[in-house]
């Protein structure tokens, strides 16, 4: 009990300190933008602040959390990619992390909220380069201003899992034309709303 209030203590005085790091031993990777580290002997899990990656499982997936994507299987695909990438960084590494001030030291589920840096980078945002994941937009955390202009990157990039609208603006094939489909827009095998269609990819589409 000693040892947890010391340790919780050391992690409450970070907070104080702007910018401050922490040395922690990555000992597992549970999905992108989850993992589990040591500090000073004690196992802590933590969220990745300020970032959400797809779910693994399918069914936990929700339409429209990634702008117009509607395919949660298309998302779980993406979901492992974000584990594998994850894994390979981060597992059995000696990472660092810095807490923030206005997303607070925990989560509701008691997880750490913290930003991972790896050698120096800044691996939350890191995994938005590589489309990998998305802001996560419903909290509050100092660098979503940051995080954002690099989502918009991906984006217009058509970067990991927002290639498909990348696709449809520049490839005139048949195949990745969209099509409507009673009230949705159809684009390979994704389904999405006409108003959703248009908001995330930006483009009109003509029917018959």
């Amino acid at each position: 009990m000693k040892r947890f209030l010391l340790v919780a203590l050391a992690i409450a005085l970070i907070l104080c300190v702007q910018h401050h790091r922490i040395e922690a031993k990555v000992v597992r990777v549970i999905d992108g933008d989850t993992i589990i580290v040591k500090i000073d002997g004690r196992l802590e899990k933590v969220r990745l602040v300020g970032i959400d990656c797809p779910e693994i499982d399918a069914h936990r997936n929700k339409p429209f959390e990634y702008d117009a994507i509607t395919n949660l299987t298309y998302l779980a695909e993406w979901g492992l990619k974000a584990k594998e990438f994850t894994e390979r960084y981060l597992d059995h590494k000696t990472v660092e992390l810095e807490f923030d001030e206005i997303a607070g030291l925990r989560d509701r589920y008691g997880r750490l909220l913290a930003y991972v840096y790896v050698n120096g980078t800044d691996f939350n945002a890191l995994l938005i380069e590589k489309g990998l994941a998305r802001v996560y937009v419903e909290g509050k955390f100092k660098k979503k201003s940051e995080y954002l202009k690099l989502e918009e990157i991906a984006k217009l990039k058509g970067i990991g899992l927002w290639k498909i609208c990348k696709d449809v603006k520049t490839n005139s094939s048949v195949q990745l034309m969209p099509t409507l489909t009673n009230k949705n827009v159809k684009i390979c095998c994704i389904d999405i709303s006409w108003d959703a269609y248009r908001q995330a990819c930006g483009t009109e589409v003509r029917v018959g």
